[in-house]
């Protein structure tokens, strides 16, 4: 039997319970309505309509067309240089004289012999229409004269070339020989190098070959000109596969006639295979790919909209993308690692269209305030 004061304690324990339980309800709802109500925060961007194209990106160093080592014939010491290494130069300009004193005289005898063969000849020639010198003599002196006619070209040509004269027209990229110096036959004095022409050789996998075509276009980079891309195109596709490793040679060509780039610069290159003009297209780092199967989030009313898309060319930091959705769509960029479908969002890269309201309502609240103070 429990005496009055033990009913006692077990109704106020029980009362208690009931309003702990009562308190304790609505701050549970209000608990649970409060993390309904959480938002993830978001970047987004715009689906847009670009041109994107399809590209194969490589490295080549950049050579001239048309370059040439100069060397000279002759042999004899340098009297004269008339260039430096960076000048420009024309074909046929004089670059170098060799001392042209031996080879003047050379010129010389080879002329006073080709004199006294002639005279030979033509005494003979009189003689011959006597009948008084056999044929065997009359032709043994025409082939001396062939022979000295020969020995005077000869020596001619060595004292032309004793002046170095530019085959190309280019600038002078190295000089090998001072003033003063002994040269000897066929030895290297100048690199000659024309810049307005350059190209790129280029080694693509085997597997790319029927996308590359005469004329196709490719975008050159440089960390020398950041921010600007140079056109080339490709003119020869080597015929032949590289058995050992497996890719084939392709050359473009580059107009350079401004000279803004040079031999032996790095660039980045993208030849680019196809190009997709005005297609939707949205930032890379949108996609989420699991599975094989790719997709985004949509942004409409404050809640993600998961979409699953198809994806096509991707070009730098855009891809081009296909499924249930249009050009002006807000797709997320950043945050979308932790979304789920349906979740809500908080779009922190763009203004709030309640912005002005917000405003008013903390312009008004303010106000109230100071009245409040005031009384």
């Amino acid at each position: 039997m429990l005496t009055l004061s033990k009913k006692l304690l077990l109704a106020t324990a029980m009362s208690t319970s009931v309003l702990l339980s009562a308190c304790s309800e609505p701050k549970a709802k209000e608990d649970e309505t409060k993390t309904a109500e959480f938002a993830i925060p978001v970047m987004v961007a715009n689906i847009e309509r670009n041109d994107i194209s399809s590209n194969f990106h490589t490295t080549a160093t950049l050579e001239s067309r048309n370059e040439a080592d100069i060397i000279t014939r002759v042999t004899g010491i340098i009297e004269e240089l008339t260039i430096e290494e960076g000048d420009f130069v024309e074909k046929g300009q004089v670059l170098a004289r060799v001392d042209p004193r031996r080879y003047e005289l050379a010129l010389a005898k080879a002329d006073a012999e080709l004199a006294g063969i002639n005279q030979e000849l033509q005494r003979l020639s009189l003689m011959a229409e006597k009948q008084l010198v056999s044929a065997q003599a009359s032709d043994k002196l025409k082939y001396q004269h062939q022979a000295a006619v020969a020995a005077r070209e000869l020596a001619a040509l060595d004292l032309k070339d004793s002046q170095i004269v530019a085959p190309i027209s280019g600038f002078i990229s190295q000089r090998f020989v001072k003033a003063g110096h002994f040269t000897q036959g066929y030895q290297k004095l100048f690199h000659i190098v024309d810049q307005s022409s350059l190209q790129a050789v280029v080694h693509l996998p085997e597997h790319q070959l029927s996308f590359v075509k005469l004329q196709q276009r490719a975008l050159l980079s440089f960390s020398a000109r950041q921010g600007k891309q140079f056109l080339a195109k490709v003119r020869s596709i080597s015929p032949v596969i590289d058995s050992r490793s497996g890719t084939f040679k392709v050359i473009l060509s580059l107009d350079n006639t401004d000279l803004a780039l040079k031999p032996g610069m790095f660039a980045q290159i993208a030849l680019t295979f196809d190009t997709h003009e005005d297609t939707l297209t949205i930032p890379s780092d949108a996609i989420i790919t699991l599975d094989n199967q790719s997709k985004v989030y949509l942004v409409k009313d404050n809640k993600a909209v998961e979409v699953v898309i198809e994806k096509g060319f991707v070009q730098e930091q855009l891809t081009e993308i296909s499924g249930e959705l249009q050009e002006g769509d807000i797709v997320v960029v950043n945050g979308h690692h932790n979304l789920k479908a349906d979740a809500l969002v908080e779009v922190l890269n763009t203004k709030p269209a309640v912005e002005s309201t917000i405003t008013d309502e903390v312009i008004k609240e303010s106000d109230t305030a100071i009245a409040k103070t005031a009384k």
